[in-house]
């Protein structure tokens, strides 16, 4: 993956909707020599797939970082599993560091937040939380 390959990614990462003829200007290539290139990348997986992101219409939402510290025994598949039971859950990552799972949470209200945390805190894989609500978006490449 070169240079141009980024600056394409970061034209579909922005709008998927983006027109290959508006991309092959920006980065001064062909229509062709942009789908080879988008082809290809789909095909090497970097390119996974596209999506629509919804709003609800007048639904406010509160995105939080959890971290979980799991019990020495855990096992990756029961976490995993843990972790894609709850729709809250927008993206997971393992952790180096004190705690072992870090998410990216989104819910209703701090109510439903504490839901959440409470739920977790009951499952014998987990031994502590700790959380953090984001309040305004600096920047981001992906839409919340």
């Amino acid at each position: 993956m070169d240079a141009v390959d980024r600056q394409i990614i970061n034209h579909l990462v922005r709008n998927a909707r983006t027109s290959l003829t508006d991309i092959a200007r920006a980065v001064s290539l062909s229509v062709p020599a942009v789908k080879r290139r988008v082809d290809r990348l789909e095909r090497d997986g970097v390119i996974r797939g596209y999506t629509a992101l919804i709003d609800e219409p007048g639904a406010h939402k509160l995105h939080a970082l959890i971290e979980l510290f799991c019990a020495g025994h855990a096992q990756r598949e029961d976490i995993v599993r843990l972790v894609e039971e709850r729709l809250e859950v927008l993206v997971a990552f393992t952790a180096s560091g004190d705690c072992d799972v870090v998410m990216l949470v989104q819910t209703d209200d701090t109510d439903h937040l504490e839901s959440l945390l409470l739920d977790l805190r009951r499952h014998p894989l987990i031994t502590q939380t700790r959380s953090s609500v984001m309040l305004n978006t600096l920047m981001g490449r992906i839409a919340l």
